[in-house]
């Protein structure tokens, strides 16, 4: 789990250090029903793959949450917001949480 995290690191840093480009898209369109479906379709893919990664799908929804936690607190907090929702999702997975 923790590569998916790392790899979300990456991604944050090179392509998206403003945040979560799904929430700028339906922000900047938010009557264009295309863009809500494709970040829907997209965010439920990620849910799906985490649960999948994770071995654990019953707890596919916290860890999305915690995914997709990173791109909105980057902008202030940056690696910082990898390491401790990646800690937080091991404590969840760990049945700590």
């Amino acid at each position: 789990m923790r590569q998916i995290f790392d790899r979300l690191d990456i991604w944050m840093r090179e392509f998206a250090p403003n945040g979560c480009m799904s929430l700028s898209a339906i922000s900047a369109f938010p009557s264009d029903r295309q863009i809500r479906e494709a970040v829907a379709r997209h965010k439920l893919d990620v849910r799906r793959l985490l649960g999948e990664q994770s071995q654990q799908p019953q707890l596919a929804t916290q860890l999305l949450i915690l995914h997709e936690s990173i791109s909105s607190t980057w902008p202030v907090l940056g690696h910082e917001s990898i390491i401790t929702a990646s800690n937080m999702a091991q404590q969840l997975l760990r049945g700590e949480a």
